[in-house]
């Protein structure tokens, strides 16, 4: 294999894996939880509630991207994939709820991936870099709710950045180093349930849709699931999350960037509401 046709290859598969990546973001861990076994529930008494929880989604995706005057790649990356390259990530949901009827809900998703190969004939090194950030900012309001059900509908933003880089040093082309990227917004709008089922169980849901040619053509995004309550602060959560966008930058040249794909997994997060 000749060293364009290698560098070539390991940048459409990081690219792959970095651009793709990104998509992990969003999660939702359900709306504030009532006292089951009281049906005073002392939280509605309080002016503010809040919630942070740290998240990991195991992502999977499928879809197609394109880089600058590279065609398109078809992307079918595992989370194997995605941890195997891993430098860096973190992932974590906020949320700010006032008298139990409007609130805000922050989500900020990084990944830092890399990873290098050797060049045998000259004893060079090829490293290919990407990392991103997914930041979701949401206003909701409380549209219906019981002892055991909630019902929200929100909107807001979601923000992508995607960076990529592939430096060469010592290679037959010499040294180099190329820097690609994008960003935008996509305006959301959408709706999330969630229902206790006794003191320790609850089940959740959401779905959103976006993008309308703002930002992305089209973005769309559905998940669901079911948490553990181990007392009124602490609480663990597993859903299922797809997460789908289209994105065409519509350049030409080095500057092309286009996107499409669906990313699905299993999410699994830690909540502290107080």
């Amino acid at each position: 294999m000749s060293l364009k046709t290698q560098t070539r290859a390991l940048f459409l598969s990081l690219t792959g894996i970095a651009v793709s990546a990104a998509s992990v973001a969003a999660a939702d861990l359900g709306a504030s939880p009532v006292n089951y076994q009281n049906p005073v529930d002392e939280r509605i008494d309080r002016t503010w509630e809040f919630l942070v929880a740290p998240y990991f989604v195991g992502a999977n995706i499928v879809g197609t991207t394109q880089v600058g005057r590279l065609p398109a790649t078809d992307i079918d990356v595992g989370t194997s994939d995605i941890l195997e390259n891993l430098r860096f990530g973190a992932m974590i949901r906020g949320e700010a709820l006032y008298q139990q009827q409007v609130g805000l809900m922050i989500d900020a998703a990084y990944m830092n991936l890399g990873t290098a190969t050797d060049t045998p004939l000259t004893g060079g090194r090829v490293r290919v870099g990407g990392s991103q950030l997914i930041l979701e900012t949401m206003l909701f309001y409380r549209a219906y709710r019981t002892q055991q059900t909630s019902i929200d509908v929100y909107a807001g933003g979601r923000y992508w950045d995607i960076s990529l880089d592939l430096d060469a040093t010592g290679t037959i082309a010499g040294n180099f180093d190329i820097e690609r990227g994008d960003n935008w917004i996509d305006p959301v709008i959408g709706a999330r349930v969630f229902h206790q089922i006794n003191d320790k169980w609850s089940v959740n849901a959401r779905g959103d849709i976006g993008g309308f040619g703002a930002g992305s053509d089209f973005t769309w995004n559905a998940q669901g699931g079911f948490g553990y309550h181990f007392n009124k602060t602490w609480s663990a959560h597993f859903q299922y999350k797809a997460l789908s966008v289209d994105y065409d930058n519509g350049k030409s040249g080095t500057s092309k960037f286009a996107y499409d794909t669906i990313t699905h997994g299993p999410l699994i997060g830690i909540a502290a509401r107080f």
